[in-house]
């Protein structure tokens, strides 16, 4: 088809050669393929070249517009990537959500004509097929190939308790702690060392609430039904919350993931650079 648009353009098949690069055979080959396929004479062959007939000047007009199309597509793309405008998806576990909400609101407000999808699915989605432009994942230093890895902030941990469970149960000491009643995550990766302490160290009678959701467990510590591991920041958040002695100090790492060959796009790299400046504003979130 290119061929085609340039010999109704050309008119010549030496021009047409010499434009593409190609032998003047190649041309006469691409033409007469062409012609076999669609059914139609696209040229009227004399000594002064190739006429276009009319099917042929059907082609030339759709190739000049494919051209000025391809020829605008580079400033296209420029602008709108210094216009920011299109999509950024973001993928993180739905208990990130909250915590970076305020940052991504930011955003389209610095930029409306972003679109966000946010994906809190708890898989992975992988960043090196395209199945999301950043993801925000807690735990230790991921070490996916390709992924440039950004540390963003380190959440320190605590078990809480509702004061309405202290004036019933009392407060815990670290002796007492196993003799109290305690919420926990349903599923147990090796990372989070303050779960795993509790199903080594409190009774399966005790665990007496469990989920796979950490924002239902905040729920169920906020009501007085149990002990349980929140953000130490959560606790000036939500009233009436009282911090109760943990056996260790325990952080979980946020971290930024973002394909290398992504990195440098400027919308990705504003998103990035705004979460950065968010940095204090996460923590009384976290």
């Amino acid at each position: 088809m290119r061929t085609a648009y340039k010999l109704a353009k050309l008119k010549t098949l030496s021009a047409t050669a010499q434009d593409m690069g190609v032998h003047r055979s190649t041309v006469m080959r691409h033409i007469d393929s062409l012609e076999e396929a669609l059914g139609v004479t696209l040229f009227q062959r004399n000594d002064k070249g190739y006429i276009a007939t009319e099917a042929g000047l059907d082609i030339m007009r759709l190739g000049e517009i494919t051209e000025t199309h391809f020829a605008q597509l580079p400033n296209k793309l420029k602008q709108n990537d210094e216009a920011l405008e299109g999509s950024l998806s973001i993928t993180s576990i739905a208990d990130i959500a909250s915590m970076i909400m305020p940052s991504i609101l930011r955003y389209q407000q610095k930029y409306p004509k972003m679109r966000i999808d946010y994906l809190d699915d708890i898989r992975n989605f992988k960043l090196e097929y395209g199945e999301a432009d950043i993801a925000i994942r807690a735990g230790k230093k991921p070490t996916t190939p390709d992924n440039i890895v950004l540390p963003l902030i380190q959440v320190s941990l605590t078990f809480a308790a509702h004061k309405s469970y202290i004036e019933k149960h009392g407060l815990p000491s670290l002796e007492t702690l196993s003799q109290h009643r305690f919420v926990a995550l349903k599923d147990r990766p090796n990372h989070l060392v303050w779960n795993e302490w509790i199903y080594q160290n409190i009774a399966d009678e005790n665990i007496i609430f469990k989920s796979a959701n950490h924002q239902v467990l905040a729920q169920v510590i906020s009501k007085g039904g149990g002990i349980g591991a929140m953000p130490k920041h959560s606790l000036e958040q939500i009233p009436d919350l009282v911090e109760v002695p943990t056996p260790d100090d325990w952080q979980v790492s946020i971290w930024v993931l973002v394909h290398r060959d992504m990195y440098n796009m400027p919308k990705i790299k504003a998103f990035i650079d705004l979460l950065r400046q968010d940095e204090d504003m996460l923590l009384t979130l976290a």
